[in-house]
């Protein structure tokens, strides 16, 4: 089929400007209507969007259309289209990539995305990272080498990693923005049939260019930015002649700044082109050897990621060692907040993550599990949540179907999915209030990447998420941790952005926001170019406090001369006394702090016209049920449950210089609050607050149990005198059965409480939905798993849908030594990248364990 081009329905242009709208560039602070007293409207960008991998692209139209429609009717906003390696046996299917056919596919996605409403993004490439069959060993990534003692470049010969048909072939050096130029033309050729801006947005992985440590270029630049031949001091860099460490610091740190220079000019290279096609470009910086900052704010949509599970102490949380791969990055999520801060200070009003990549072994993620690790990245300043993910996999293929070993199975053979659109109406909702308004942090916070570049030790450095010491033991991060365990919000700034602030009646003004004060860290070197700008800063009247004032210039040319200008310049009025205890400077700066964090809530807030909107999630082990001042004041409030999408005015105090809102959060829970400066008009009904009033009351059965959907065979249904795994009872079918069954017993009102009732389902696994009297009251899958029924009547039917793991079907394939693993290349790899084999796994139990207990509530009117 030729692409479309002229002969494009009114109706799918009009979907794609729509769509065209969303992760722009912004040139400053976006306008927020006043704020509603109900949920903002649900946009395409609010919803989660997800990595869709097309193994060997081995697609076709009416399989994409019914998957598009299935993600589209369960709340995903977006894809990302990136195809990998293949399965075996469907060789016949396979689609070569950019090949006419390919793009076909591709349009048919297009046109379908935007007719349901369903983004299309896709990696610019196969695997990862940027490569294939055109780029030659010239062309391709290498590393340093000595050479005839000159320095050299010694080619990888790294090829892309799980390359789909079409996209095999050598990883391109990602210094050169020639290179990369040559690359593109291959998509220009290919795509240039399509209609400008059909998809979304181009997408670039974290770095990933193992050993990638030169480019023929290098000499040339860093002879333009240092003024010195690198060629002079060959055998000092690769530890062949001596050279005292200050001096061999200082040129491996000229090194790596024009390393960076480089690979900021390949990202800008690749970005200006996807702006050329229409489309927006999404990149994930880390894991470079260059100015993550600058890198993140280059592209329309900065992305982070996160991977594994955090150890949080969520009452009830299972961490199940054997099964989790733990998250690197702190609980307070640092790492998280370069693409945030990067986002916040350029003003771009998305700031995404890759999302449950491996969140536990493969099988065994629940939405439990997800829930506190996206809610991590929400008070770090993420507002566009892309899950890690699903394969496109047709009809057709047996259980499980086809898959992607990294990923988090999130597609409809996956006995969770039904939960998992409840995740993805959680998500949406916090999303449409993060995405609306803008950035409220208060302090901007220096990340001094000269001083980390000169080190003698090593060569390329990168800045990665797993080796993450180059921000954890910096004193940027420890100060980074400081601020956040003060509650005092804050965005990291680069050198590059601190020249684009300005300073209006003592504020800093970024492209994005606007700063209370500019916090500089301890740092050892800082360049004469930003010494000179933070004093520029501070004459022009911006509060610019010091940790501690610098010792000297980083890099190696000209070293006396800028030596003695730094000195001077240290001797500047404007740094007299500037260094002082931080945390005093910041409190007669009188900047504000959110006293969430000493109450151990974990909370994002961004302002609006009109007031504030806040999110708070309770990441620790006891229960907050009180007064929460706020940091800044509020008329009144309102409060949004992004479980259920429940609201209502929130009790309210005045006084003594602060506003207070009455929160109850259970460990684990979360909520919004949207507070107004002026009280609104109409306001909603008032936030009913409950308490237990009593000890609740067990509901032992007997059970009735009935297996509704699922497989590979449902069993028997049967009667329980008490709550136990279904793994328990006497069909050997419920021991591999992976899919929902429903729990129902009848029983009488207790008696002596006439009020409302709340629900506690105990140990579910892994996700229940409860019916009562026949009408649906709620979905529980997440921590607590509890629910507020209302009241009871005299005789009540209580029925209760659970769904479990599929690890349990996928166990059973092991023992019987199904040959279900299909896929080609890395086919499935368990957590730890040895070979998967479940047959070895202990039954995983399944359905409501319980106690399932009745409490009596009583109504809480907060003084």
């Amino acid at each position: 089929m030729k692409p479309a081009g002229n002969g494009v329905s009114n109706f799918w242009l009009a979907a794609l400007l729509a769509t065209f709208s969303m992760g722009v560039r912004s040139p400053g602070v976006r306008a927020a209507e006043p704020a509603a007293i109900d949920w903002p409207e649900l946009t395409q960008s609010a919803k989660p969007w997800t990595r869709w991998w097309w193994p060997a692209s081995a697609v076709d139209r009416q399989q994409l259309t019914l998957q598009l429609e299935t993600l589209a009717a369960a709340g995903i906003g977006g894809v990302e289209i990136t195809p990998i390696y293949g399965a075996r046996g469907y060789e016949n299917r396979y689609v070569e990539f950019l090949s006419p056919q390919w793009v076909a596919m591709l349009e048919h996605a297009t046109r379908e995305g935007a007719r349901l409403g369903v983004g299309i993004d896709m990696a610019t490439g196969t695997g990862w990272p940027f490569g294939g069959p055109e780029v030659t060993a010239a062309q391709g990534s290498s590393s340093i080498a000595l050479i005839d003692g000159k320095l050299a470049g010694k080619p990888t010969q790294m090829k892309v990693k799980r390359p789909a048909p079409g996209g095999e072939g050598l990883v391109l050096d990602p210094y050169s923005s020639g290179r990369i130029t040559g690359y593109l033309q291959r998509f220009t050729k290919a795509l240039g049939g399509l209609p400008r801006g059909a998809v979304h947005a181009q997408f670039h992985d974290s770095f990933e260019y193992y050993d990638a440590s030169w480019s023929p270029r290098l000499p040339a630049k860093f002879l333009e930015l240092n003024g010195y031949d690198i060629q002079a001091y060959a055998g000092e860099i690769n530890g062949e002649k001596p050279l005292d460490a200050d001096t061999l610091g200082r040129i491996k740190g000229d090194y790596r700044r024009t390393l960076a220079a480089l690979h900021l000019d390949y990202v800008n290279t690749w970005v200006t082109w996807s702006h050329a096609q229409g489309s927006r470009a999404r990149n994930q910086a880390h894991g470079a050897p260059g100015n993550l900052l600058d890198l993140y704010a280059a592209a329309d949509i900065p992305e982070t990621e996160s991977f594994g599970m955090t150890p949080l102490p969520i009452a009830g949380m299972r961490t199940d060692a054997a099964g989790a791969s733990v998250d690197p990055d702190p609980p307070l999520n640092l790492i998280g907040r370069f693409a945030s801060s990067a986002a916040h200070v350029a003003g771009r009003p998305l700031a995404s993550s890759e999302t449950l990549t491996w969140l536990r072994e493969n099988f065994r993620e629940t939405p439990a599990a997800a829930k506190p690790q996206i809610d991590r990245l929400f008070v770090a300043g993420i507002n566009h949540i892309f899950y890690h993910g699903l394969s496109y996999s047709p009809d057709d293929a047996p259980w499980p179907g086809w898959f992607f070993y990294a990923a988090t199975q999130l597609n409809p053979r996956n006995p969770l999915w039904d939960s998992y659109g409840d995740l993805n109406r959680y998500v949406g909702r916090v999303q449409t209030i993060l995405q609306a308004g803008a950035p409220d942090n208060d302090v901007l916070l220096y990340w001094p990447f000269d001083d980390l570049s000169d080190n003698p030790a090593g060569l390329m450095r990168q800045y990665g998420m797993h080796d993450n010491a180059w921000l954890t033991e910096s004193s940027t991060g420890k100060r980074a941790l400081k601020l956040l365990a003060a509650g005092v919000s804050f965005d990291l700034v680069s050198d590059a952005q601190l020249a684009r602030l300005t300073v209006e009646r003592g504020a800093l003004i970024a492209p994005g926001g606007r700063y209370a004060a500019l916090l500089v860290p301890a740092a050892r070197r800082i360049s004469k170019t930003t010494l000179a700008r933070l004093i520029e800063l501070k004459h022009a009247g911006a509060p610019v406090v010091f940790e501690a004032l610098p010792e000297d210039v980083p890099g190696f040319a000209q070293l006396a001369q800028r030596r003695a200008q730094f000195r001077t310049m240290l001797a500047n009025p404007a740094l007299r006394g500037a260094v002082t205890d931080v945390d005093t400077q910041l409190a007669q700066l009188r900047i504000p702090h959110e006293p969430a964090a000493a109450a151990g809530l974990g909370v994002v807030r961004r302002a609006r016209p009109d007031g504030h909107d806040y999110f708070f999630v309770n990441l620790g082990a006891t229960a907050f049920d009180g007064w929460l001042a706020l940091g800044k004041p509020a008329a009144a409030a309102l409060l949004l449950d992004p479980l259920t999408g429940k609201t209502g005015m929130a009790a309210t105090q005045h006084g003594r210089g602060r506003s207070r809102a009455y929160l109850q959060l259970a460990s684990g829970e979360s909520v919004i609050l949207r507070t107004f400066t002026a009280r609104p008009k109409a306001p909603a009904p008032a936030w009913v607050y409950v308490t237990a009033a009593a000890q609740g009351v067990a509901l032992e059965g007997p059970w009735q149990l009935t297996f509704v959907k699922g497989g590979p065979v449902l069993p028997a249904a049967t009667h329980l005198p008490r709550l136990a795994s279904w793994t328990e009872i006497e069909d050997v079918e419920g021991q591999r059965f992976a899919g929902t069954a429903r729990y129902r017993i009848d029983f009488d009102a207790p008696a002596g409480h006439t009020g409302e009732w709340l629900l506690d389902l105990g140990d579910v696994r892994e996700a229940a939905r409860v019916t009562l009297n026949g009408v649906p009251v709620g979905a529980a899958w997440s921590l607590p798993f509890k629910i507020r029924l209302g009241r009871l009547s005299a005789r009540n039917s209580l029925e209760i849908e659970v769904s479990n793991l599929p690890a349990n079907r996928v166990r059973d394939l092991d023992v019987r030594k199904v040959d279900w693993k299909v896929m080609r290349d890395i086919n499935l790899a368990s957590l730890k990248y040895g070979k998967f084999d479940a047959s070895g796994w202990a039954v995983a139990p399944s359905g409501l364990l319980g106690p399932v207990t009745l409490v009596p509530l009583d109504i809480v009117r907060p003084r």
